[in-house]
């Protein structure tokens, strides 16, 4: 039975599995809903881009969850994270974007979403619960893969340390890449709820004892 729970100012009726409805405040593309989304030209150009072109900014990651508000800019945890980095004296209020830290959305679909560009297309526009890729060994595989491709480039162009806060499904995801990967950053993996951070704001707040980040801030 589905549930009603007031948010803020608005009701929004949650449904029976638990999980939030989806919500796209710039549309959805029918293209990119459910596994389909694999085959189409945007995502495999995206894949394509974080492969062969992106450069992190910051050698330090915080690695969190895609959701099902998009752009995930506009979800109540990145909300909450935006506050905690603000605290920490991690954010550019000028830039509106972090400071001295690569924030990164782990997406079931996109592999990898740097904060800056998740309010863009197909990363604002598409639908995959991770269940979808969770449950299909050959789509989970196909993921898992790219995702580890995608670390190791990564570290190539300066990736050093990731702050992981990941829900379990996410997680798992995550941890399947890891042990495909040749190799992998250091990390401090933090546990994930939505009610607060727990060990967020520590590993966090440990970062700026790290030399290289010192030097940014």
């Amino acid at each position: 039975m589905a549930t009603t729970v007031r948010r803020g100012y608005r009701y929004v009726v949650r449904k029976e599995n638990g999980t939030w409805p989806p919500r796209h405040h710039n549309g959805l593309d029918p293209g990119l809903v459910g596994p389909r989304a694999f085959e189409h030209p945007a995502v495999k150009e995206w894949w394509m881009w974080l492969l062969r072109e992106y450069r992190p900014r910051a050698s330090v990651a915080l690695v969190t969850p895609c959701s099902s508000v998009k752009p995930y800019t506009r979800s109540p945890t990145s909300r909450k994270i935006r506050g905690l980095l603000r605290r920490l004296g991690l954010w550019s209020a000028g830039e509106n974007r972090p400071r001295g830290i690569e924030w990164l959305y782990l997406s079931d679909l996109l592999l990898l979403v740097p904060y800056e560009r998740a309010e863009e297309y197909p990363a604002c526009c598409y639908e995959l619960h991770p269940d979808e890729v969770l449950q299909r060994p050959l789509l989970r595989s196909m993921v898992s893969g790219m995702l580890a491709e995608a670390i190791e480039r990564l570290m190539d162009r300066g990736l050093e340390r990731a702050v992981v806060f990941l829900p379990r499904k996410h997680l798992r995801l995550w941890n399947e890449a890891k042990k495909r990967a040749a190799r992998w950053p250091s990390e401090t993996v933090t546990r994930y709820t939505i009610f607060g951070f727990d060990g967020l704001p520590d590993a966090l707040n440990a970062l700026r004892r790290v030399p290289e980040l010192q030097e940014l801030l």
